[in-house]
């Protein structure tokens, strides 16, 4: 088994960048192929475009396609782009099938999956992939519930980047749905699986009992409406937490029996009922809950040890939506440990299925992660440890330390309680400036220098001014890396780091890593001739420099204005191509961008 996971380039024909999965099908190696696209895109046409050439590709693959709230791609999170997940395997086979018209039939729907899984031979494990959550979920999977107990079942359901978002699909090449569902059935003799589950939050306070309740509907804690406790322990913004602001950071763990789901609060009722994502039944515990990086991190480093001693050739990844917006930019820190292990691909969803070990039932979950193991035949030595995953110091001390202490006086201390949340508030704060810089170099990373990029655009449709950009990429930098050692390729990345943040600083710009060695330069109300001269002045600060252990370097760079509104793909697309045209120039060298 073998998978692999890529980002679609828009400088790059799509048939271009899947030609290495044809040449790796090609080799007869491997007996079935299984091609799953993650969407962050709200463009439908292009999604399904992109399914149609697949399909001309690879006529007989099956092709699963899901909206997501951000594509994952080994262990990497992307900001609204198209990632192709793609699996192999040498002796299983991946059998999918779309269920249509589903809403209104969930039941009759159930039953004919679990018809359909019960004739395939050697089954081990199913996915449901299911748009939005517009349909009834809770009579669908108590029907899933009753496919044979011995198949591990998981999934997710779609949507998009932000909580408020108003569509929802799955797709293929045929079209995309908001009203069907895909059941991905994987099965061999030599097949084996590893599924979990983890949350991280920690409760905190009094448990209460669900004394009303109707679906995703949480009407009476004890008696009392749910509003009053819910608002008596946490001082709530309502305003922010109907834009989905606040609620994630302290959902609610509902418990029954064994299990337990977290249940995030997405509105609350004039009526002093609580709108959740998820279902509540009377009779259930409920605790309030923290997110404490530390705890999250904790849970997550022990799903990643299980499957390490599984030894997984591949794994799949649904990730909730609210975990990312709890660590915002900064949520591939429980995710990218895991490509260590396997390739891991897959999406943020809206609420995630998992059946449970423990009592055989399919349940919907929120603010959980999910990862999946396959591996075909017996586990090869085990991979070595793996580190555990360590969160910034300023993230796990003070505030994050006192509100644990602070769990035992909840009920009575609630002016303490009151700072708590302030200083959790300003720990989000601290998280989000570590997310936005680059750890090596000390500038902005590339999800937040893009974001600058979109703002200075935006700017310019006020200000009648263009907005400057540059590309810059160090010439032969992997000659640096092969002849000096990666320390002397760190100081190069540093030592130019440092000229282009003095630059920066001193013509009104910002300056951001865009990834290896490729660096973005923003300078606000400069025209086209001011931008060639800056490039220029650049170029020439590069090559006079000195840097540790290697001397000097030089760079080539491509350079634009632009004044929005503008396609940025386009835009920076273009600005990557004159880059290209510089190195192929000969290098060491200033290109102006054809936009």
């Amino acid at each position: 088994m073998l998978q692999f996971s890529f980002v679609l380039r828009a400088t790059q024909s799509i048939e271009e960048q899947v030609a290495p999965i044809r040449l790796m099908w090609e080799t007869g190696v491997y007996r079935d192929l299984l091609l799953h696209v993650y969407s962050g895109l709200d463009d439908e046409a292009h999604t399904v475009g992109v399914a149609r050439i697949l399909r001309d590709a690879f006529p007989d693959a099956p092709i699963v396609g899901t909206m997501s709230a951000g594509e994952i791609a080994d262990g990497r999170v992307t900001n609204k782009g198209v990632v192709i997940g793609v699996l192999l395997f040498e002796s299983g086979r991946a059998h999918v099938r779309r269920y249509d018209d589903l809403r209104g039939r969930e039941a009759e729907v159930a039953r004919q999956v679990c018809a359909d899984i019960a004739a395939i031979e050697d089954a081990k494990a199913v996915e449901l992939l299911l748009p939005g959550t517009e349909v009834d979920g809770r009579t669908l999977i108590r029907g899933l519930s009753e496919c044979p107990e011995d198949l591990v079942v998981f999934g997710g359901y779609s949507g998009g980047h932000t909580m408020n978002s108003p569509t929802h699909f799955v797709f293929d090449e045929t079209g995309t749905m908001d009203d069907a569902l895909f059941v991905t059935v994987f099965a061999g003799g030599d097949l084996h699986v590893d599924a979990g589950k983890v949350t991280g939050w920690e409760p905190v306070g009094l448990t209460f009992k669900v004394t009303k309740a109707s679906g995703n509907r949480l009407i009476e804690l004890d008696g009392r409406p749910a509003a009053e406790v819910y608002e008596r322990f946490l001082p709530i913004d309502r305003s922010k937490l109907d834009n989905a602001e606040e609620g994630y950071t302290f959902p609610l763990i509902a418990r029954e029996g064994e299990e337990e789901w977290l249940r995030s609060t997405i509105h609350i009722e004039d009526d002093g009922s609580l709108q959740l994502h998820g279902h509540v039944t009377e009779g259930m515990d409920i605790l309030l809950s923290y997110g404490n990086p530390e705890s999250i991190v904790r849970a997550v480093d022990g799903r990643l040890e299980e499957l390490r001693q599984f030894g997984p050739q591949a794994i799949l990844v649904y990730s909730c939506i609210v975990r990312k917006a709890f660590w915002e930019t900064y949520a591939g820190i429980e995710l990218e440990p895991f490509a260590a292990l396997a390739n891991a691909t897959g999406f943020h969803t809206w609420g995630e299925l998992f059946r449970s070990p423990l009592t055989g039932r399919i349940s919907e979950h929120n603010v959980t992660f999910l990862t999946v193991g396959l591996r075909e035949g017996e586990r090869s030595v085990a991979a070595p440890a793996t580190a555990a995953i360590v969160v910034d110091d300023t993230a796990l001390h003070g505030p994050a330390a006192q509100l644990r202490r602070l769990t035992s006086m909840i009920y009575a201390v609630m002016g303490e309680l009151h700072q708590a949340h302030e200083d959790l508030r300003a720990l989000n704060a601290q998280l989000k400036n570590l997310a936005e810089h680059d750890a090596l170099t000390g500038l902005y990373n590339r999800g937040r220098i893009e974001e600058l990029i979109l703002s200075a655009l935006d700017d310019t449709v006020v200000s009648g001014e263009t907005v400057g950009l540059i590309m810059l990429d160090i010439d032969h930098f992997k000659r640096v890396n092969d002849h000096f050692g990666h320390q002397a390729g760190d100081a190069v990345l540093q030592g130019v780091a440092r000229v282009l943040r003095d630059m920066a600083d001193e013509d009104g710009g910002v300056a951001g890593r865009w990834g290896g060695e490729e660096f973005f330069l923003v300078f606000p109300r400069r025209d086209t001739d001011e931008v060639a001269r800056l490039a220029e002045v650049l170029r020439a600060r590069v090559e006079a420099s000195e840097f540790d252990f290697v001397g000097h370097v030089t760079c080539s760079l491509g350079y634009t204005s632009a004044m929005g509104p503008v396609d940025h793909r386009r835009l920076f697309a273009s600005v990557d191509d004159a880059l290209y045209r510089a190195k192929e120039g000969g290098r060491n060298q200033v290109v102006r961008a054809a936009y």
